[in-house]
């Protein structure tokens, strides 16, 4: 699937693609919101989830750039 296709899907559908065929990549915590980052085919997604009124609140899609910089502290180069 590409980010195209994946746009053109209902909220739900783009939920259950992620869940189904996503992989989960790693995770971000931020105050009470846990960002979770999702890789599908070539772009990520990362959903963000209100921890204290336990449901999800949105999500973003993206190939690149700031929105990763919050995991890049914890890749380890050799």
């Amino acid at each position: 699937m590409k980010l195209y296709e994946f746009t053109c899907l209902t909220d739900e559908e783009q939920y259950n693609a992620i869940w189904d065929i996503g992989t989960h990549v790693d995770n971000y915590i931020k105050d009470n919101i846990a960002i979770n980052l999702y890789i599908i085919n070539d772009f990520f997604v990362d959903v963000y989830y209100d921890k204290d009124k336990n449901r999800i609140l949105y999500k973003k899609t993206f190939k690149q750039g700031e929105l990763l910089e919050k995991y890049l502290d914890k890749i380890k180069l050799i």
